[in-house]
């Protein structure tokens, strides 16, 4: 049987892996961005951390924290091992059926399917890893080879 498993093991994997490579980058790298109106490097990384405590809150009810975007290697290795928690989180709600959860947005009471709201934990952490990688070479501090993240990556590293 197929399920979502796998997919938030590679989340998790490549959540860590971006956090270490952001940390080995100097500070001045999580001011980058790739428009003017676009967010920071440390901006975007805040919000891939602040996502995934939606996401657990949406699935448990635990509360999110008032993060704050990081300013060198020490943050982001906070950030990264925070992260991993989180994500560690949203695994193990693949053992609980696929049923509707109710939570509360900003529009007020809500309901998703508990694979929606973890498929969506995949999608949006990936999406912003692509705007980090984009900011983080058009400002020249070195690409983020997006193949490297990728599942057929995971798989290579899962097999040896």
């Amino acid at each position: 049987m197929v399920t979502l498993e796998r997919p938030l093991r590679h989340l998790a994997w490549a959540d860590g892996r971006l956090f270490a490579e952001l940390a080995d980058l100097p500070p001045a790298a999580l001011d980058a961005r790739y428009s003017s109106d676009a967010w920071t490097v440390g901006a975007l990384a805040r919000h891939i951390v602040g996502g995934a405590e939606w996401y657990r809150y949406c699935l448990t009810g635990a509360k999110w924290t008032d993060l704050s975007d990081p300013r060198g290697r020490e943050d982001l290795l906070a950030l990264g091992a925070y992260l991993a928690d989180l994500d560690a989180s949203l695994l193990a709600q693949v053992s609980l059926p696929d049923q509707d959860v109710e939570f509360v947005d900003e529009d007020g009471p809500r309901t998703a399917l508990r694979s929606t709201i973890l498929t969506q934990a995949c999608l949006h952490s990936t999406e912003h890893r692509a705007q980090i990688a984009c900011a983080l070479e058009v400002s020249g501090f070195g690409p983020i080879v997006l193949d490297d993240y990728d599942l057929w990556a995971f798989e290579s590293v899962e097999r040896s």
